[in-house]
């Protein structure tokens, strides 16, 4: 076992999603779920039932009307789509209460979802069929974080205190000092809820994409949004040139880099409503 996997495996709240994600994960893979099947059983759980009602009527869909019912809902996000909403909403849950010692939870999830955001806005302009899924990529491609600060506050605290607190200068430092980074540990993590091995590929090669081997595309798109993301925080104004320096070849993504301050403005826009939906305020 990985010192990755080892320190996942030893936070044994977070080491399994809870049961009804998978029943719900389960049915959509039938292709022969009708709507109100699925619908029946999302609202065996209030909580679910009100973070799918809150997202739909939020902007991150911005349908024009107010979505009053849960079946139509489900029926206007889609199944496919509904999946990676409802996994969203249950990593949110899943987290949502932990304080790790010394970490500031309110940065980490405006982070989280404002990475996710932008990943969403770059599959859309990419025309891919799953954006929500990017979606879900860029939610998860921090989480190592949190399993380093519950299971190493310590070392993690003396990692923040010696890196210049970008992304990649906090993984050299979490390398040296607890023998793997939060890249590792984030994939270890996803593999171990029995999620996409493609996204366990891609969060742990966000900050070296080309490594990604035929993920590499969608690795360097969500060393892309990090790279946005950081900027944003950093109060930097948004070129093309702040997705340059960790991609050795800029191109690899696909994505058009003038278009960086249109998906700022975007994401920026649907920031507060998607993080009031998911219940982290």
């Amino acid at each position: 076992m990985s010192i990755a996997e080892d320190l996942v495996s030893g936070q044994h709240l977070l080491a399994s999603l809870p049961t009804h994600y998978y029943k719900v994960r389960e049915a959509i893979a039938n292709p022969n779920v009708s709507v109100q099947q699925l619908t029946d059983l999302i609202a065996t759980d209030p909580s679910l039932t009100a973070a799918v009602l809150r997202i739909a009527n939020s902007a991150f869909y911005g349908f024009p009307r107010k979505i009053e019912t849960l079946s139509r809902a489900v029926s206007l996000i889609g199944l496919e789509q509904l999946g990676n909403i409802v996994l969203a909403s249950t990593l949110a849950s899943t987290f949502h209460g932990i304080r790790p010692q010394q970490m500031d939870m309110v940065r980490f999830w405006r982070g989280s979802i404002r990475r996710a955001l932008l990943c969403r806005s770059i599959a859309r302009h990419l025309e891919e069929r799953d954006s929500e899924r990017f979606f879900v990529v860029g939610l998860l491609a921090d989480m190592g974080h949190l399993i380093l600060y519950l299971s190493q506050p310590d070392l993690e605290a003396i990692v923040l205190d010696r890196s210049a607190y970008t992304l990649k200068d906090l993984a050299r430092e979490e390398h040296n000092m607890i023998g793997c980074d939060f890249t590792e540990v984030g994939a270890a993590l996803i593999r171990q809820w029995q999620l996409p091995e493609s996204m366990a590929r891609i969060v742990r090669h966000q900050l070296s994409p080309t490594q990604a081997e035929d993920l590499a595309p969608e690795a360097a798109r969500l060393n892309v949004a990090i790279a946005i993301a950081e900027a944003i925080e950093r109060g930097e104004a948004i070129t093309a040139s702040c997705a340059t320096p960790d991609l050795h070849d800029p191109e690899l993504s696909g994505v058009d880099l003038t278009l960086l301050p249109l998906f700022a403005e975007e994401c920026e826009s649907q920031l507060e409503s998607v993080t009031a939906s998911l219940g982290l305020k």
